[in-house]
């Protein structure tokens, strides 16, 4: 299932299956109508609130072909929506995004990932104890579906921190207010990526009218650091 997080000393990487699509904000609305019919009334939609963190290697790799194995890890920390200043409501965790498979003859987009969840009072000190360092954040705001219990469809827009690290002085990245679609859906292992893939090509089949759901280039999904 979508969003499934592990935690323990042996971390499982399985394999995220994804698309994405952009919405004018105008259209938002027949797209919402279209996912509650699809997947409930209503009710149906959760709302979501999450800062996302970016954190590099705390040592720069000397130039050179070593700096490919260099990754970024990314905190993802979702805050109540009602109430996203209260951090004892929050949730921390840690997520390792792998390089994505550059293969084009797929109908999604796939890269390996690993989820942690962090129990502890200050995840940024636990990543810092991990050799890493702040580099970016960014906050994402809106509401997800959840489709035969195995796709979970992501309806949100990006928004800049006017003040580092306060999520309430947020302000929309895009001008135009556009919303980003994420459909993604999990794979435990290479033998079921195939398939997944497969049901996903099926899947965007139902948006046809709403949104354009297409397979990524790889280059922009990259796992690189952003040494300059």
């Amino acid at each position: 299932m979508a969003g499934k997080k592990h935690t323990g000393s042996n971390l499982p990487t399985h394999y995220e299956c994804s698309l994405h699509g952009l919405v004018a904000k105008t259209h938002e609305p027949q797209l919402r109508t279209r996912l509650e019919a699809l997947c409930g009334d209503t009710r149906a939609a959760h709302r979501e609130l999450h800062h996302e963190i970016m954190c590099v290697p705390s040592v720069t790799t000397p130039v050179g072909p070593s700096r490919r194995e260099d990754h970024a890890l990314r905190l993802h920390i979702e805050l109540d929506p009602l109430d996203p200043t209260n951090t004892s409501k929050a949730t921390h965790t840690v997520c390792f995004l792998g390089h994505p498979e550059p293969r084009s003859d797929r109908g999604a987009s796939v890269r390996p990932v690993t989820y942690a969840n962090v129990i502890s009072d200050n995840a940024p000190q636990f990543l810092s104890l991990l050799g890493y360092k702040f580099n970016s954040e960014l906050v994402r705001k809106g509401y997800w579906f959840l489709y035969k219990h195995v796709f979970k469809i992501v309806v949100s827009q990006v928004y800049r921190l006017a003040e580092p690290g306060n999520v309430l002085s947020a302000e929309c990245v895009d001008p135009n207010e556009s919303w980003l679609v994420h459909v993604v859906a999990d794979a435990m292992s290479q033998e079921q990526v195939p398939r997944v893939c497969e049901q996903l090509d099926e899947l965007k089949q139902l948006f046809d009218d709403y949104v354009e759901l297409v397979v990524v280039d790889h280059a922009f999904l990259e796992n690189k650091i952003p040494y300059n």
